[in-house]
């Protein structure tokens, strides 16, 4: 889908597409996934991802912050979420 087609289509511009995704390897080996419409600056141990989004003729710049090495995976962290939310509906029956 070309850019001005999909920002009619979504009203954003730099929509979300993972399939448009590179994975990049840090000096400290540490992978991130690149999207074309991102800033990224590598730190000692962080990397900030910038993107600028137009929702509905407002413009926000979007800042998230993600260490070289983590703990635990984002996917680790929802488990334990999960985990915790069916452990408390099990203590509520």
């Amino acid at each position: 889908m070309d850019i001005y087609k999909e920002y009619l289509e979504t009203g954003m511009l730099g929509s979300y597409q993972p399939e448009s995704a590179i994975v990049k390897k840090s000096d400290s080996g540490a992978s991130f996934a690149v999207f074309r419409d991102s800033i990224y600056t590598l730190d000692d141990d962080t990397c900030t991802r910038e993107r600028e989004m137009l929702i509905k003729g407002k413009r926000f710049i979007i800042s998230s912050v993600f260490p070289l090495e983590a703990k635990t995976t984002a996917t680790d962290k929802m488990l334990a979420l999960i985990d915790a939310d069916l452990r408390k509906d099990a203590k509520s029956f």
